[in-house]
């Protein structure tokens, strides 16, 4: 069947509103479900998929404990790929059976490419990922086989994973030694959950707080299970030379599953390399010092864009944030989340609704990845701008919090720097009723084992973002965003020195001391902000993209001076010296007023969070 695609203008269009096929439920006694349809694409070429993991490796006597646990996981699993569900009952050896599944988001191409996924040798591959850039990337072969591919063509598997480029986790089942493998890629982007009890060990990409004892596995390396003996054992390939940080997060997971770890050989030979600076000469900062300070920061920008130095360490970012913004911008199928239940269903439509969202604060990280996916976005498509509140009641009107006004401004600048383009500014307003119902019956499950006051406003606050269901500003319709992909700045201020604690830091403990922060910060990220965040995006069958957070953008910004980056000092007040780089391409752009924009946490900025309330307790009302 041939697919066509016609885009046009969408000021007045309705959305489609065919009923999707019924999704199919977990049926323990069938190895395939697929939604109708789908066999009416198969001679169309294959694509790359996004999609929720399930696997249980268990003893056969564990077979009905492995399919409660099954079947606790199964409704958030289902709701990350609602576009295709599989699973398959493998006996592995005589010690162990192996429960694996996959529901697939169509997120590339003409087809739906079916997981799990098994080769000819029998090996088996759960793949949730993207392959964006490296020798690995191809843009007419879809990325599971792909990787499939490569993992069958060697007994060697960290050869294959060190050519990966782009955010995963995976399982993979390599038959010939009989091992079990699984991860996160080395920044954490993706989330992937780990139970071991009674020699039962599950593996998910999102469970529920029903499921006790889960832990996120760490994206420190890549995990494997020896199937050759009766008992749990696990060994740890780290990404990097093992030091301090790694120590500790072993120690932790051992103590939580109760299980030793063998530490093998790294997967890369050497360190990202992160130079100390323990200060910086005086005329490697004699233009920062000399910088006309004063009321206008812009006119402190222009003066520091006249650098020559500073001028080609701003062109080189903006070059790499293009290429990242990009290619998460076009590796997709042509069609909006509601078009996509039409396609699938076996009929032809002709999308033009908005497929590219951005998590639109009105600050500094989600302007900038508004204004360059509007490079690459098609002419006559719109772009939705997500922006979120919360219901105060002491405020008047109840929803004028913080990320509101700086959303509407900098909506306004993106409608002067970016004029042909249709942008969608959609107001998501949750009343305290709404935000009470959906974090008890949905959002405490996807945090899940994560339960402190920061991830509880972080998670709530990101749910009902990438719901993106609201009102349209200025107009005040109800809409309701149909993308499937999310822009989100996460990891620009670990990048750039965005948080007011950067500037403590420097104040106090000088620049050796910064730029340890922010490696570490990276580093940590991935337990901090980023498997959460996947877990809450893809509950809505969208997925997140995180343009700062690519590759070669991060290689680039480690390597640099931290004075470079940032220069959180006295002479540059918050809302200039932090993430001063970011700054500089905002304003180069065409951006004024929101070049300027201080820092601002989005669980304040919403007005999700109560200030008098410790980031770091549990909460109780998880």
């Amino acid at each position: 069947m041939a697919l066509r695609v016609a885009h046009k203008n969408m000021a007045d269009d309705k959305i489609p509103t065919s009923a999707s096929p019924p999704r199919q439920q977990a049926d323990l006694n069938l190895r395939e479900v697929t939604p109708a349809g789908i066999s009416k694409l198969a001679s169309v070429s294959l694509n790359s998929t996004m999609c929720g993991i399930f696997c249980s490796i268990h003893q056969p006597e564990q077979d009905s404990e492995s399919t409660r646990q099954w079947n606790i996981c199964k409704d958030t699993i289902a709701a990350r790929g609602p576009d295709y569900f599989m699973e398959k009952r493998l006996t592995l050896s005589r010690h162990w059976h192996g429960h694996f599944a996959a529901a697939v988001l169509w997120m590339q191409g003409p087809r739906v490419t079916t997981q799990p996924s098994v080769d000819d040798n029998e090996n088996l591959l759960l793949w949730n990922g993207d392959l964006f850039s490296g020798c690995l990337a191809k843009d007419d072969v879809c990325d599971t086989s792909v990787i499939a591919a490569e993992l069958q063509s060697t007994m060697d598997v960290m050869s294959v994973l060190r050519k990966i480029r782009g955010p995963y986790s995976l399982v993979y089942y390599q038959k010939s030694s009989n091992t079990l493998y699984f991860g996160r890629d080395v920044i954490g982007r993706h989330s992937l959950l780990l139970k071991v009890d009674n020699n039962l060990l599950t593996l998910a990409s999102v469970a529920n707080k029903k499921l006790k004892g889960v832990v996120e596995v760490p994206a420190i390396g890549i995990f494997a299970m020896n199937l050759n003996t009766p008992q749990i054992n696990l060994a740890c390939y780290p990404w990097r030379e093992p030091d301090l940080m790694f120590t500790d997060i072993i120690e932790v997971l051992e103590t939580n599953l109760m299980v030793d770890i063998d530490i093998k050989e790294t997967i890369f030979d050497a360190r990202t390399p992160t130079n100390l600076h323990l200060h910086p000469q005086p005329r490697d900062v004699e233009y920062l010092e000399n910088a006309p300070l004063g009321k206008d920061y812009n006119e402190v920008l222009r003066y520091l864009l006249e650098n020559e130095e500073v001028d080609e360490r701003v062109d080189r970012l903006t070059e790499l944030l293009h290429h990242s913004v990009k290619v998460r911008v076009r590796k997709k199928p042509n069609y909006c989340k509601s078009c996509t239940r039409v396609v699938l269903s076996g009929s032809s439509v002709a999308c033009a609704h908005a497929k590219i969202g951005v998590l639109f604060s009105g600050g500094l990280d989600s302007a900038i990845l508004a204004a360059i996916a509007d490079k690459y976005v098609p002419e006559d498509e719109s772009v939705d701008l997500i922006n979120v509140a919360f219901e105060k009641g002491n405020v008047t009107p109840k929803y004028d919090v913080p990320d509101r006004k700086t959303g509407r401004q900098t909506y306004s600048e993106l409608l002067r720097i970016c004029p042909s383009r249709k942008w969608n500014l959609v107001e998501c307003n949750v009343s305290q009723a709404e935000l009470q119902l959906y974090r008890a019956s949905r959002i405490c499950d996807l945090l899940h084992p994560l339960r402190t006051i920061m991830d509880e406003s972080l998670g709530c606050a990101m749910w009902f973002a990438s719901r993106a269901k609201g009102v349209l500003y200025p107009m005040n319709q109800a809409y309701e965003s149909p993308c499937r992909i999310l822009l989100l700045g996460i990891g620009a201020d670990e990048l750039f020195g965005g948080y007011m604690r950067h500037r403590t830091i420097l104040r106090h403990r000088g620049w050796d001391a910064l730029v340890q922060e922010l490696s570490v910060e990276l580093a940590r990220i991935s337990e901090r902000n980023l498997g959460r965040d996947d877990r809450i995006v893809s509950d809505h069958g969208k997925q997140s993209r995180l343009p700062y957070l690519d590759e070669n953008l991060v290689k680039y910004a480690q390597r640099m001076k931290p004075w470079e980056r940032c220069y959180p000092t006295e002479k540059m007040p918050s809302g200039l010296g932090d993430k001063l780089l970011l700054r500089l391409l905002a304003y180069k752009i065409g951006f004024q007023s929101t070049a300027n924009f201080p820092k601002r946490a989005f669980q304040f900025g919403s007005r999700i969070a109560n200030g008098k309330e410790n980031a770091s307790d549990v909460s109780n009302r998880l």
